[in-house]
């Protein structure tokens, strides 16, 4: 426990840029009716600690509070009429495990039988249409965008500390819909991002639906999806509902169950703070970052994370102590701890350096790419939809049956000045593979469609476009480009790229003939050296520098350059 408590201590010192107190910790809850709360409160779960804090999400008259404003966190949280949440022990329990200097607030967002959709900007505007009228009167609390509420009251309490994780309890209306950790984790990125925040340093608790042996109506949900977020979100906790009771609905705890919901959500949050020391005053013998070069889509933002190491191994976060200077910002710039790619295509540097304890300071560099189509296993999700696989080195992306996999825009692209989309596969693919290009994040959503079936070399005309639901396509927002298949084999990508002539790569900076080129630096375009080949050719797509190059895109001495 002094352990703990030391850390801890020297957590507060973290200089957080947009924060006034950095002892102020602050979560953001949402979800549906079990966050919401749907126990009645009792005796018992007055009288909050002063050092617990909520923020009103609308007005309430009874207790008289006001929208955007902080609060004792006596229940209830979310809205008035609403009953006791796991937000109410989560904060309780931080309380009395740290420090009495730290106060904990919460923003509670939660919307009695929404579905996750509801927090989707891509797709509340069409599935809010669809709801019961009891539902559209608490959308409604929410100027009808519960999401935009939540973003907006988070930025305004960024004023008064520091947001440190972020908890959700959803599922019952989604119950085991395949979809739904694709779209939690779109969610969590894109909270991350509109907000400033690091994955690294705010992570998301997810909780359980009440269990099979406590008698859930929804129990399936836990296995089928909710137990899938650990592998897809680093710093992901599953707040286990074993043995918290139920009212009988089979979907709502009692408030014993919240109670002890909160406390596991509140372990989870802890467990997670004791492991998170990264302000140790050291030597330090070198900087090291998870990766020196990434390829980045266009608008995306991603946390970086460096590492200030001592002589002997021992290893320490400095990313929010460290200066960073970039070479092109309209590339890419840093954004407090986040690289994030201009909308531009092209290859800029950032320059790391940090100071440690005795003045000396030490630097690296992190060479960044933009690129609509990257073929790394960063920026091609084989499993928007469903479970899918991509081999980095071969090209080779296997969606599931019905399933789509390929490249995600978080704040849309703009590719209305082109007039081809060019797909080349190695051979033409068995399962039968469509193109699909999307004006929104959510898979279920319209689209347009190019049956691609048997053919090997695509070439798609741009203009006028039409979406399968018969609505013009919008070029100048494309969120989401790839591939749907049957799942039955992979389908080998040499090269996709937008074009103006249907055959030559938009951008590129020279033509060159297929021909023996001097030793320069050749790389392809996922940023890996052009090498010798083994003894015999033995390992393909490696190519020695004085034989010719395969036709293709590459870049050499920095510049993109198309071999015909």
């Amino acid at each position: 426990m002094k352990r703990f408590t030391s850390l801890l201590l020297l957590m507060l010192l973290c200089t957080v840029s947009f924060a006034q107190d950095p002892n102020f910790h602050i979560y953001l809850a949402f979800g549906q009716s079990n966050m919401e709360g749907n126990a009645t409160p009792e005796a018992q779960d007055q009288n909050a600690p002063k050092r617990f804090k909520m923020m009103a999400a609308v007005n309430f008259s009874s207790p008289q509070r006001t929208k955007g404003q902080w609060y004792t966190a006596n229940p209830p949280l979310c809205r008035q009429g609403t009953g006791l949440t796991p937000c109410d022990y989560f904060g309780r329990t931080l309380c009395e495990k740290l420090p009495e200097q730290i106060t904990v607030g919460v923003i509670n967002v939660a919307l009695g039988g929404c579905s996750i959709k509801m927090f989707d900007e891509d797709q509340i505007g069409t599935y809010l249409p669809t709801c019961a009228d009891w539902l559209k009167n608490y959308a409604a609390q929410y100027n009808n965008h519960p999401y935009n509420e939540l973003i907006a009251l988070a930025k305004k309490a960024q004023k008064d500390g520091v947001i440190k994780g972020i908890l959700l309890h959803q599922g019952c209306t989604d119950n085991m819909a395949s979809w739904w950790p694709a779209e939690v984790k779109m969610l969590y990125e894109r909270m991350l991002n509109d907000l400033n925040l690091s994955a690294e340093e705010v992570p998301l608790l997810v909780g359980e639906l009440v269990g099979q042996a406590e008698g859930g109506s929804c129990y399936g949900h836990n296995s089928a999806c909710i137990a899938k977020m650990p592998s897809l979100i680093k710093h992901c906790y599953v707040i286990s509902s074993k043995g918290c009771p139920q009212r009988g609905d089979g979907l709502h705890f009692t408030a014993e169950g919240y109670r002890e919901m909160g406390r596991r959500y509140a372990a989870a949050m802890l467990d997670f703070l004791e492991k998170n020391d990264n302000n140790a005053e050291f030597s330090a013998a070198e900087l090291e970052v998870r990766t020196n070069e990434m390829v980045l889509t266009p608008g995306l933002g991603t946390e970086i994370t460096i590492f200030g190491n001592e002589a002997d191994g021992t290893s320490h976060n400095v990313t929010r102590r460290c200066e960073f200077t970039v070479d092109d910002e309209s590339i890419a710039k840093v954004d407090g701890i986040r690289i994030v790619a201009g909308m531009k295509e092209g290859t800029t540097v950032v320059h790391v350096s940090f100071t440690d304890k005795d003045g000396k300071t030490i630097t690296t560099d992190i060479t960044v790419r933009v690129e609509i189509f990257p073929f790394t296993a960063d920026g091609l999700n084989p499993s928007i939809s469903g479970s899918g696989k991509f081999t980095e080195k071969t090209h080779a992306l296997q969606t599931g049956n019905g399933g789509f996999g390929g490249w995600q825009y978080t704040n849309g692209i703009d590719i209305s000045e082109y007039k081809y989309l060019v797909i080349h596969l190695r051979l033409p693919s068995a399962a039968k593979p469509t193109l699909r290009i999307y004006n929104t994040t959510s898979v279920t959503g319209d689209y347009y469609e190019y049956e691609i079936l048997k053919q090997k070399d695509v070439v798609i005309e741009l203009k006028d476009l039409k979406t399968v639901g018969g609505k013009d396509l919008n070029l100048k927002n494309v969120r989401m480009i790839g591939f749907s298949s049957n799942g039955s084999a992979a389908m080998y990508i040499n090269e996709v790229f937008l074009s103006n002539d249907g055959e030559t790569p938009a951008g590129i900076e020279e033509n060159v003939k297929n021909e023996k080129l001097k030793n320069e630096k050749i790389y392809n375009l996922n940023g890996q050296r052009v090498g010798f080949p083994l003894e015999g050719g033995q390992e393909r797509g490696f190519f020695s520098a004085s034989s010719a190059l395969p036709k293709g895109v590459y870049i050499i001495d920095g510049k993109k350059v198309f071999i015909k």
